[in-house]
């Protein structure tokens, strides 16, 4: 930023540097506060709706999650928090592969349709109809995953556009379902009185229990088998991958039929364990929220099951306290659970950089101004250089003067080589030279470029006038 009225320069007394490595407790510090400051912004939110209502709405939260007075409370926030952790599980090992699975929610919606359709029309006694709903459930989810898979193994078309144009074909297939067994037209699918799961004495338990057993096969599937650390080698590098001898189509096409069979699950789950009824918002964007749970958790088994927990406790808190304050339910939890993720989301920042403040010129810490040179007047001065300039020209000599010199230099080696000999004993001996000198040069020639001729001709009227001459000298005074 550049200072009004000068030529100086303004930096920030602050910068931003990413870190090599953040420590484990300054990256749980941060998590924490990113926590806290969700929570106060919800009061916030609270208050600027309903005026004067800041700590009620802490107490009312803390009511719907924790009301140990009525267990269906908290086997209400335990059935939330374990649909959100096995939809996050079902899309982590796609993932963790690299392949981005953004249709779960199709996923999910195809499993309850395919439930809801078993439970209509098949007449049967309740455990067939549960177990014949339950695989329906789980095969369609397969073949709604597998279509994208297919598409990404052989024809390498983007996964992500896939699946989520794939979710949109689901909710229109579950409407014109709807549209087709509902012939009133009140687009509303009526309670399901055949097929639904046991409560075993509690609500909910049997869909608790069975969420538990899943995950706990998943993080052994993803942490101790082979296919686990294939799905890491694959998303590092398909090349590696290749080099080492895994099938990266088998592997796709294998992990995506696992995670259409756990969001079929989840679809099941919904229709025979809770809500007993079929509509399009029926998966209740659980399909987009388990994408952001296992992405903020890494991956990994334990924070995911951390960030599960935290979004049910701000999803079943906020909607009992929109509830008991008079406001609309679905809507206030939806902004509470989407500024819990706004905020967490922005934490990452702090995780992998840091703010750090500037030093000044002279050790100080503060803001730094950096002068830049100004250049008013330089042009008025630009004759008087020119002046100057000229002035030096004139004083250096001119390059004729020094020719000359050169000349006489050149002259005087020539004229004492010159020694007066006859013309019919330098031919001689000159001849036998340049036949000597030809040898060689012929070699040459086969090893590197041949010389042009002119510069052949230089060294050997040198030769003849030197070399020669002295043997000459010899010979002659022998005779003599």
């Amino acid at each position: 930023m550049r200072l009004a009225g000068s030529g100086s320069r303004f930096e920030m007394p602050f910068h931003v540097v990413k870190r090599l490595d953040t420590p484990r407790k300054t990256y749980w510090l941060i998590k924490i506060a990113g926590f806290f400051v969700a929570l106060l912004l919800a009061g916030l939110i609270c208050t600027m709706l309903t005026p004067g209502s800041f700590l009620r709405f802490y107490q009312q939260m803390f009511i719907g999650c924790f009301d140990f007075t009525d267990i269906e409370v908290l086997m209400s926030l335990l059935e939330t928090i374990g649909l959100l952790l096995l939809v996050a599980f079902a899309l982590a090992p796609a993932f963790k592969m690299k392949f981005w699975n953004i249709g779960g929610e199709g996923q999910i919606l195809v499993g309850c349709l395919a439930t809801a359709a078993i439970s209509k029309f098949m007449n049967a006694s309740d455990i067939v109809i549960i177990l014949v709903s339950l695989v329906t459930a789980v095969v369609s989810g397969i073949i709604w995953a597998v279509i994208p898979a297919i598409f990404k193994a052989f024809f390498n078309t983007n996964e992500t556009l896939f699946t989520l144009m794939m979710n949109y074909v689901a909710m229109a297939l579950i409407a014109l379902c709807i549209n087709i067994w509902v012939p009133s037209g009140s687009q509303v699918f009526g309670l399901l009185t055949n097929g639904g799961l046991p409560d075993l004495g509690l609500k909910y338990l049997l869909n608790i229990i069975i969420v538990a057993i899943v995950v706990a096969l998943m993080i052994v599937y993803l942490k101790k088998t082979k296919h686990g650390y294939e799905l890491s080698v694959v998303g590092e590098s398909v090349n590696t991958a290749r080099y080492v001898g895994i099938n990266v189509k088998k592997v796709i096409i294998r992990t995506m039929i696992l995670s259409g069979a756990l969001c079929g699950l989840v679809g099941f789950l919904l229709v025979a364990g809770h809500h007993h009824t079929l509509s399009t918002g029926l998966a209740g964007g659980r399909g987009f929220t388990g994408v952001l749970i296992a992405w903020l958790g890494g991956f990994n088994p334990g924070q995911m099951i951390l960030y599960a927990v935290l979004v049910g406790i701000f999803q079943n808190g906020s909607t009992y306290a929109a509830s008991s304050m008079g406001m609309s339910s679905s809507d206030f939890s939806n902004i509470i659970t989407g500024m819990f993720f706004l905020v967490v989301i922005a934490s990452e920042f702090f995780v992998n950089y840091e703010i750090k403040r500037r030093h000044g010129v002279n050790g100080e810490q503060g803001a730094k101004v950096l002068t830049v040179p100004s250049y008013e007047g330089q042009v008025s001065n630009a004759s008087a250089l020119k002046e100057e300039a000229s002035e030096t020209i004139e004083e250096v000599k001119p390059v004729e003067e020094a020719t000359p010199v050169v000349e006489e230099i050149k002259e005087e080696p020539q004229k004492e080589t010159k020694v007066e000999t006859p013309k019919e004993e330098i031919k001689k001996p000159v001849k036998k030279e340049i036949k000597e000198i030809k040898k060689p040069v012929k070699v040459t020639k086969k090893a590197s470029k041949p010389a042009p001729k002119k510069e052949e001709k230089k060294p050997l009227k040198k030769v003849a006038s030197k070399k020669p001459i002295s043997k000459t000298k010899k010979n002659n005074k022998e005779a003599k």
